[in-house]
């Protein structure tokens, strides 16, 4: 119904953004990434996608086409409503985003609030091939942090392994770690491990 809106900012803060245009407020839901790219400004475009439930119609508004993309891929998915797609676009840039689908890295994904490590690993087998079909451009240097990111801890976890800890104590212990290199991520996760 809405592709996008063009008009005066009026309010904005990281959740919601109201656009004037010719006298009449639309409330927008937005991410923070949107945010940051529209604050400050006097007059701005949203590219919009309206959500329609049996009780109420809510608006998204989206900076640029890839990001609105990227969410309207994200609620096709079996469990991804638009408050989780959003979370996930607040979470990452779009690149980002793109990047850790396409090298499969779901630890990266479901670090956006409301998105566990199952529905996080869903995401990234179902829109796989519909990033690799629609062309979508990943810089090098993003694609390459995602894999050295899933090579740490595949290396964490073969580590982790050779101590005699079970799979999936590893997994739930290495899904928990916030560093970023092997050597950090078993010392975190032996640290957890330990105290179970």
């Amino acid at each position: 119904m809405y592709d996008y809106l063009r008009g005066e900012l009026a309010r904005c803060d990281q959740q919601t953004a109201v656009i004037d245009c010719g006298g009449v407020g639309y409330l927008c839901n937005i991410s923070t990434n949107t945010y940051h790219e529209i604050s400050g400004k006097t007059h701005v475009k949203l590219h919009t996608y309206l959500h329609v439930k049996e009780d109420a119609m809510t608006l998204y508004g989206f900076a640029d086409e890839q990001e609105k993309q990227f969410f309207t891929l994200l609620i096709s998915i079996s469990g991804v409503g638009p408050k989780g797609a959003l979370s996930v676009l607040s979470e990452m840039l779009p690149e980002t985003f793109a990047a850790a689908v396409l090298t499969g890295d779901y630890r990266q994904i479901s670090k956006a609030n409301g998105v566990g490590p199952k529905l996080a690993q869903r995401i990234c087998l179902e829109l796989k091939d519909k990033l690799a079909k629609a062309d979508v451009k990943v810089s090098e240097e993003r694609a390459a942090a995602a894999v050295a990111d899933k090579a740490a801890f595949e290396d964490a976890a073969a580590v982790l392994a050779s101590f005699g800890y079970h799979k999936n104590d590893i997994a739930k212990a290495l899904e928990k770690c916030t560093a970023d290199n092997s050597q950090d991520l078993v010392r975190q996760a032996l640290r957890m491990l330990s105290n179970v």
